[in-house]
């Protein structure tokens, strides 16, 4: 359950705040817009972040980015972007059917038909956001959300870039991240639309054996994996997957 926190943490607007989860960029509150009346959660960035103007005033431009991805199909609606108490916060639909993380954690490997439709969706918002010009650089499946009739939405574009997170260069920042990075980030560079495919293609492996392709014991030999390791076969661990899936991820996960 959501746990109560003090109220003073958003505008007065929004109302009865609880904290829905924390991760490295900051915390997720659901609340009760009373200007509206409608439940909305409420991405607020880390205090760590939010002392450092520059990038306080990367997220809010790299949020406001994000807004004219609102109504593509697949992407999470955004409704304000604005700061309280020098700390940027970001305020979309509250969607209620958890990650696709949380469902990796609870069920492992998902069957194909439903794992494919996902993926479709994802796919969907990225293109559309690649043709707005914006870049995720975050794709993993702790940014796939599914909304309350079992879609996906895909959260956060941008966010990554805007705390400087675009890559490995903050080994300590972006553990849970460093499974789903593409070789350039992995290597420091910048991310493209096509960094964006290969992580969704990490995804796709994931959500079709349970297991990551390059999953290493720590995430800087899991990040070196990325850019050193064949891929291996995803036939040879799922025996109900035909052998000329292998051609799909060899070409999806290319260097």
């Amino acid at each position: 359950m959501p746990m109560a926190v003090d109220t003073g943490v958003l505008p007065p607007r929004y109302r009865s705040p609880r904290r829905l989860g924390r991760g490295a960029m900051g915390d997720i509150y659901l609340a009760t817009d009373e200007t509206l009346g409608r439940e909305v959660a409420v991405k607020v960035l880390a205090d760590r972040y939010a002392a450092d103007v520059g990038i306080r005033e990367r997220f809010k431009r790299e949020a406001l980015a994000a807004a004219r991805l609102s109504g593509e199909p697949g992407a999470i609606t955004i409704f304000d972007v604005g700061e309280w108490e020098e700390r940027p916060f970001i305020v979309m639909e509250y969607l209620s059917g958890g990650s696709l993380e949380d469902r990796l954690e609870r069920d492992g490997a998902e069957p194909p038909e439903r794992a494919l439709a996902w993926l479709e969706q994802a796919a969907t918002a990225l293109d559309a956001a690649h043709r707005h010009g914006i870049v995720h650089r975050d794709v993993k499946p702790a940014n796939l959300i599914l909304n309350d009739r079992g879609e996906v939405r895909v959260a956060d574009f941008g966010i990554a870039s805007a705390a400087g997170m675009d890559s490995m260069t903050l080994t300590g920042t972006v553990l849970g991240t460093a499974g789903y990075l593409s070789p350039e980030q992995a290597e420091g560079e910048r991310a493209t639309p096509a960094s964006d495919l290969y992580s969704l293609a990490v995804v796709a492996y994931e959500l079709l054996s349970g297991e990551r392709p390059f999953e290493r014991d720590s995430p800087t030999a899991e990040a070196a994996a990325h850019v050193n390791s064949p891929v291996p076969s995803i036939a040879e661990r799922c025996k109900n997957l035909p052998p000329e899936i292998d051609r799909v991820f060899q070409r999806a996960l290319s260097r």
